[in-house]
């Protein structure tokens, strides 16, 4: 690291940090390093790891763009949950714990919208659905984790502190003002193939499915109420387009008071994000021109949102009949 992004971090730190709160036990609480190696970085005699930026930065709130654009002008960073090295069930708690941050975040802001583009469920979605949030937990471990090829879907255990941490993303949702989706015609489709692919295979058996078929139902009445009423049960403003055309990535765009942040989805578990305003204002340009082809079913086109709910009805009633692999 050079010395001037070393100087931009320390500035950048104790700009922000708590006043109630000293510098060096920051430090040292935060990056599990002694009071002298503190030290040394305050003083600017050992520079910080990335690693330790971003340590800081989740714990502090600020995104790595804010560190490289001051460095370098041309220069993008993309943030990413946990490492590579990590269990992959402790960065998604690490994401959680983000995610926690992330929706505070909003809620402080007197002026902030989500806007989001889906082309599969993902894990905060499913928060309040403790049978189609295990699938999903299922689906992402099976994939991203050493298990057996075998694994079964009763074998799935969340963790305690993940629970804990859904239990609080709950609370923190209902105070979301606005919120936006615009959604693949397949995005039901695509999650059944998946339960169906765990049934055919025999990890999934037909008293899970049947459980998971009942669930999905409830899921998309609560949907189909949100979209007659254009807010959800909780009183968040939802407005829903439903695309034509395939949509080929979930991603969210978020503004809040002079900041703007676009996440992007890899796989099912946490996204990659970045604050950087080229990138952020690209995204917005992608978003809307994703409206061209989409119709907004949210308290409107009665006839189009009856297709599409009987249409999802009809997929998951056939669910262990008629299967689409």
């Amino acid at each position: 690291m050079t010395m001037n992004l070393n100087k931009i971090v320390l500035t950048k730190i104790l700009d922000i940090m708590p006043e109630n709160l000293k510098p060096v036990t920051l430090l040292m609480e935060v990056l599990d390093i002694g009071k002298e190696s503190a030290y040394r970085r305050l003083r600017g005699e050992k520079p910080f790891s990335m690693e330790e930026i971003y340590k800081l930065s989740l714990v502090l709130n600020f995104s790595l763009d804010e560190i490289i654009s001051n460095d370098k002008s041309d220069a993008a960073a993309f943030n990413h949950i946990g490492t590579i090295r990590q269990n992959p069930s402790k960065n998604l708690l690490e994401f959680f714990r983000y995610y926690e941050s992330y929706l505070q975040r909003l809620i402080d802001s007197e002026n902030s919208e989500i806007t989001c583009t889906l082309n599969h469920f993902l894990h905060t979605m499913f928060i309040n659905y403790e049978h189609l949030f295990k699938f999903i937990y299922y689906r992402w471990m099976h994939q991203m984790t050493d298990v057996p090829l075998n694994y079964l879907y009763s074998e799935v255990v969340i963790p305690k502190e993940i629970k804990e941490s859904c239990e609080r993303m709950s609370f923190l949702n209902t105070k979301i003002r606005k919120l936006s989706l615009i959604v693949d015609n397949n995005l039901y489709l695509n999650l059944i193939k998946e339960m169906q692919y765990f049934y055919v295979r025999g990890l999934l058996n037909e008293i899970e499915l049947d459980t998971l078929k009942v669930e999905l139902h409830k899921y998309l009445d609560d949907t189909a109420t949100t979209i007659n009423k254009g807010i959800n049960t909780t009183g968040t403003q939802i407005e829903i387009y439903l695309s034509v055309l395939y949509i080929n990535s979930t991603t969210t765009y978020t503004t809040w008071d002079d900041s703007s942040e676009s996440a992007f989805w890899h796989h099912y578990g946490y996204p990659i994000y970045t604050r950087n305003k080229e990138i952020t204002a690209r995204h917005k340009l992608w978003i809307d021109s994703l409206k061209k082809y989409c119709t907004v079913i949210s308290q409107s086109n009665e006839l189009l949102q009856a297709e599409f709910l009987n249409k999802q009805r009809e997929y998951i009633d056939n669910i262990a009949v008629n299967i689409l692999l």
